[in-house]
């Protein structure tokens, strides 16, 4: 594994202010809601240059929540505003970062584009240090993409910018593509040569993640190139003494890693096994910590979407107020002395349209809520799983193969501490494997929705209740991913109503297709409820499943009463 190098072109700030302070320490909702103020000012103000830049602050803000829909739309409209005023300095750097989100959300194509519109602003302007800050974001993603022909022109103009007039930072990170690009490119004395260069400015720089980054490419270098195992052991090892406080970073368990490949290239097995322990429990604190942050950042998340929401209402109401008063006192000045009595009805009419109207506003507001919180949900569940089966659990069947080989070539040494640590990975590979399956069913991904609520209702039947299962579609049916997983759900969250609260002995689930409408039926022989007396009890469970079925333009119907049972009856819309 080699770097490549992070950016370093951003543009320089005057000071840090209350947003960055509050960014910095993590504070996000007192950082938009202190930008909010601030736009508010300038927008009254007509300043907009300084409306671009606190806009652009609250979209770094939301890109580093991972919101990437709100940090493009916080964009687009901030980008309106820089066009229409002609401010081509806040245009690159808005430009810069949708491209960031594009990228992010992987539209590699629209992340190439919004990059290259970036550059060409700055290079407008005659930006240079602009000019690079976008180039490197494409030499990133062509180098990734082995698209190696505009990898290398990128380089060039980001090197030659940076011999011209770069700070001593950028000429390392000039050096440093260059160097991660004919690493790529198995060019190694071009590499070895940027490599060193590459070193001397970091030194300079006196900056500890530049130095770790250039030692750990030189190790991949005698490594990989020079097959010199202990020059690489050397240089791994004095990146972990540079920083002895750093025990639980992704940099870290990485050079853990590559200390035991390399120990168990010269067969010291021992050591080797030390560090990969050390590796493996660097890595599962990452996890937890990533999986506690993740859940942290959507609490703050909904706390962004109330104020965001608040905010929108009392402009609105605002607005609409301030309207209002200019009508009434027109009216008022011109029409006073005939229409009085014509006035008081129209102001009491107008009253109740607007009351209707907010109310219609709020309903939607809602909707829109919970909509956003369950494709968060199912976002989440699809991210989640995927960095369990993907990047851990191939870790950790890694992990397992190197032991397995091990004993393998070792078959007369038995150590109790490979039986045992064989064994760990073992649990917590199957523990992953749980929890993926948990997050997304794989009956759901690899055969589809019937076969998985077929499998769902034999999972759930037990001595105390039995599910039965009727599928009357077409056979074989599949439809799009996104839209069986959120019937899926929804079906799974009415079962376990039904598991927790009907006492029911029998329950029946079946799913029927009529052109371009699916139709669920669930049933079940439970002490059922009086519907017309639990509106004002709805848990947000049935709250969700009825906001997401309306937003699939479907309905659900739900017939019970006390001690007959429950009939639930849902159709939605297939997708095209």
């Amino acid at each position: 594994m080699f770097f490549i190098g992070q950016t370093l072109w951003a543009q320089n700030q005057t000071g840090i202010d209350s947003a960055d302070y509050y960014s910095n320490t993590h504070q996000d909702l007192k950082a938009l809601q202190y930008l909010k103020k601030q736009s508010e000012y300038h927008l009254y103000n007509k300043n907009y240059s300084a409306l671009c830049n606190k806009n652009i602050q609250k979209a770094r803000i939301y890109i580093r929540l991972k919101d990437y829909n709100i940090a493009i739309t916080t964009l687009f409209s901030t980008l309106q505003i820089a066009e229409k005023q002609k401010l081509h300095l806040q245009e690159a750097i808005i430009l810069k970062y949708i491209g960031i989100c594009f990228e992010e959300t992987k539209n590699i194509k629209k992340a190439i584009d919004y990059l290259r519109k970036s550059e060409k602003s700055a290079i407008h302007q005659k930006n240079d240090s602009l000019a690079a800050w976008a180039q490197q974001g494409l030499f990133k993603i062509f180098t990734e993409k082995n698209k190696m022909d505009s990898s290398r022109y990128y380089m060039n103009r980001i090197l030659n910018i940076a011999k011209n007039n770069g700070t001593t930072n950028q000429k390392y990170l000039g050096y440093s593509n260059c160097a991660a690009f004919y690493l790529k490119t198995a060019n190694y004395d071009l590499a070895k040569k940027y490599l060193d260069t590459t070193l001397l400015y970091a030194e300079t720089s006196r900056n500890t993640n530049y130095m770790n980054n250039t030692r750990s490419n030189l190790a991949y270098y005698y490594l990989q190139v020079k097959n010199d195992n202990e020059k690489a052991r050397d240089i791994f090892l004095e990146i972990l003494a540079s920083k002895p406080n750093d025990t639980l970073s992704i940099k870290t368990a990485d050079t853990y890693l590559n200390l035991s490949y390399v120990y168990e290239k010269m067969d010291d097995y021992k050591t080797a096994n030390h560090y990969l322990n050390k590796y493996i429990d660097i890595t599962e604190a990452l996890f937890n910590e990533r999986v506690s942050s993740q859940l942290r950042d959507t609490e703050t998340k909904y706390k962004i979407y109330k104020i965001e929401d608040n905010y929108k209402t009392k402009e609105q109401l605002l607005k609409d107020k301030e309207a209002r008063n200019k009508k009434l006192l027109y009216i008022f000045i011109t029409l006073f002395a005939f229409c009085s009595i014509l006035f008081y009805f129209f102001y009491q009419n107008l009253r109740l349209k607007q009351k209707n109207k907010l109310k219609d506003v709020n309903n939607k507001i809602q909707q829109n809520i919970i909509n956003a919180t369950i494709d968060g949900q199912e976002f989440e569940r699809k991210r989640l799983a995927g960095v369990l089966h993907d990047s851990i659990s191939a870790l950790l069947s890694s992990a397992s193969l190197h032991l397995m080989a091990y004993e393998t070539t070792n078959l007369t040494e038995s150590s109790p501490e490979l039986t045992k640590t064989r064994a760990i990975i073992k649990e917590a590979h199957d523990k992953i494997r749980d929890l993926s399956h948990t997050l997304i069913p794989p009956v759901l991904e690899k055969l589809g929705l019937f076969a998985a609520l077929q499998d769902l209702c034999e999972k759930n039947s037990n001595t105390l209740i039995q599910f039965e299962f009727t599928n009357y579609t077409p056979k074989d049916s599949r439809y799009n991913s996104e839209f069986e997983m959120k019937i899926y759900f929804i079906v799974a969250e009415l079962l376990n109503n039904v598991i927790k609260h009907s006492r029911a002995t029998k329950a029946y689930l079946s799913v029927d297709q009529n052109r371009n409408q699916l139709f669920i039926n669930i049933e079940d022989n439970g002490i059922g409820f009086d519907t017309k007396n639990t509106e004002h009890k709805e848990g947000f469970g049935l709250t969700q499943i009825k906001a997401r079925i309306r937003s699939m333009n479907g309905n659900i119907n739900i017939n019970s009463k006390s001690n007959t049972g429950t009939l639930i009856y849902i159709k939605v819309e297939l997708p095209d």
